[in-house]
This record gives structure tokens, C-alpha cells and sequence, in this order.
């Protein structure tokens, strides 16, 4: 398994002042995952009410092979080492498995965890696999959890999903309050495409329900802004201060990817960058 690397930031708009400690933050995985090939995504940390930290994770399933579900582990301290859990948290095999997991802190005090259903993995070809009819819903969906930042409660509700403007798929959550207005980032089209971007919706209760921001203020990112190529999967700071996100670093993804920043301005329900 490759390691979860831990990244450092001494100062957030400088990303040469980065530092990868080195540290593997999740040497192992929970009892769910396809030891021979978990292909761990999307790690996302963050801290709870005791001060300990929680990291959501994406590996291939045990139980299906093809797909990924959504794992939690837990760690006393930032860096790790983070302890997973036995069972997955979200997995939606019969509908392609469950990927890109993002906690969230609700105003209130209360704790969230978006995620997506990665319908596409059923696609039946094309673009992200879901370019050929019958278009595969990919829903993002939203489970409220306890102060421990896993347990469940109540039942996960559908806050979002793909529509014919979005292409094969939406993905990527990452969710912010600010000023009475929750705002979803995500992102549609297809990652190994020039076609991905970064966009977001929003809503007046955590729940919903989400509207998408359209043209001309939507997307927020697309292949060619500042000579950016296929960006996206933006994760957002709690208080919306600020976002890093994914994009190619040269022609195409086979060059692989690079981390950048970005300052939003939010004003009523609008987000520029």
C-alpha cells in the first residue's frame, strides 16, 4: 500500500515552504479493505471536540474488488499514527461504491461527512466510464455523526447529484458555512480530462437543498484559468479562507498532478476567485 503522507504548511501562500514529513499517517487499514490492492484515496482530516483527529479515507473493498468504500481512523495527534476502524463507514456497492469522503463542522457544533457515491464506476462506458446511456446518477450524500466523528445518526440524505450540464459526474465534496449560507464545492466532468473544473453549490440548511451556481459565475475553475489544466477537488479551510485543489502539471494526467491555492471571496450566496 502507498503511504498517507502527512504535508506541513509553514505559510499558506508560499506551497515552495512545504514539507512532506515523511511520516506514513495510515500504515495500516481497516478490516474491510482489499489488502492486495487498496488504492487509498481522498484522506481527509480533521479535528473533533477532544482535540483528537479523524481521517476519512477511500480503499478498495474486500467485499467487491471494483470498488472503493469510506473508512475511518483516528489518531491522538495530527501526524499520526492513525488507528482505523474495523468496519467501512459508507460503501453503496450495488450503486459503485462510495469515494472522496470530507468532514464538516456544523455551526451548531454538530459533525457531518460528505461523500460520493461513485456511480460512474457502473457507467457503461465513455467519458469517466458514464458517458454512454443510461447515465449513471453520482450522487454526493451527507451522514451526520456523533462528537467521535464516525458514529452515525439517523440516516445519510442525497444533498446533491449530476446533471446533463456537469458531464459524466460530480465529485469531490468539501463543505463550508459562512454567513448564514452553506457552500458545496465540487467538481464535474472528467479528471483525465481538459473538461474537469471546479464549482459549487449552495444552500440555507446543511441539508439542503443545494443550488448549483451557473454561468457566468460557475464554474469557478476550468482548464485554461491562469494556464491551469483540468483543476479541481478542492478542499476547502473551515472558515472558507481558503481552498487547495488538484491539476495537471503538464499536457495531460499521465504527468501527473500538482497541489495549488486559492483565496475565495464570498458575498450572500457568490463565491469568486
Amino acid at each position: 500500500m502507498a503511504p498517507t503522507s502527512i504535508t506541513t504548511f509553514f505559510e499558506y501562500v508560499h506551497l515552495a515552504a512545504s514539507q512532506v514529513t515523511g511520516d506514513d499517517a495510515l500504515p495500516t487499514v481497516g478490516a474491510w479493505v482489499y489488502k492486495a490492492n487498496p488504492a487509498v484515496w481522498a484522506p481527509m482530516v480533521i479535528q473533533i471536540a477532544d482535540g483528537s483527529f479523524v481521517l476519512y479515507y477511500a480503499a478498495t473493498s474486500a467485499a467487491d474488488s471494483t470498488a472503493h468504500c469510506v473508512g475511518v481512523a483516528t489518531s491522538s495527534t495530527v501526524k499520526g499514527p492513525y488507528t482505523p476502524l474495523s468496519d467501512a463507514f459508507a460503501c453503496h456497492l450495488d450503486l459503485g461504491g462510495a469515494i472522496d469522503p470530507a468532514g464538516h463542522h456544523h455551526p451548531d457544533g454538530s459533525l457531518y461527512v460528505a461523500y460520493k457515491v461513485d456511480g460512474n464506476n457502473r457507467g457503461n462506458g465513455g467519458t469517466c466510464n458514464n458517458g454512454v446511456p443510461p447515465i449513471k446518477s453520482t450522487p454526493i450524500m451527507l451522514q451526520q455523526v456523533a462528537a467521535d466523528g464516525y458514529t452515525k445518526i439517523g440516516d445519510e440524505v442525497q444533498i446533491l447529484d449530476r446533471d446533463d450540464g456537469d458531464g459524466p459526474l460530480i465529485e469531490a465534496p468539501s463543505l463550508v458555512y459562512v454567513d448564514g449560507v452553506w457552500f458545496l464545492f465540487f467538481s464535474s466532468g472528467c479528471f483525465s480530462e481538459t473538461t474537469y473544473d471546479l464549482s459549487y453549490a449552495y444552500a440555507t440548511s446543511v441539508t439542503g437543498p443545494y443550488t448549483k451556481a451557473r454561468a457566468p459565475i460557475a464554474p469557478l475553475l476550468v482548464s485554461g484559468t491562469d494556464g491551469l489544466k483540468a483543476p479541481g477537488s478542492a478542499c476547502a479551510a473551515k472558515d472558507g479562507s481558503k481552498i487547495v485543489f488538484h491539476a495537471w502539471l503538464g499536457d495531460s494526467i499521465s504527468g501527473g498532478r500538482g497541489m495549488w491555492t486559492a483565496v475565495p471571496s464570498i458575498s450572500g450566496t457568490s463565491i469568486t476567485l
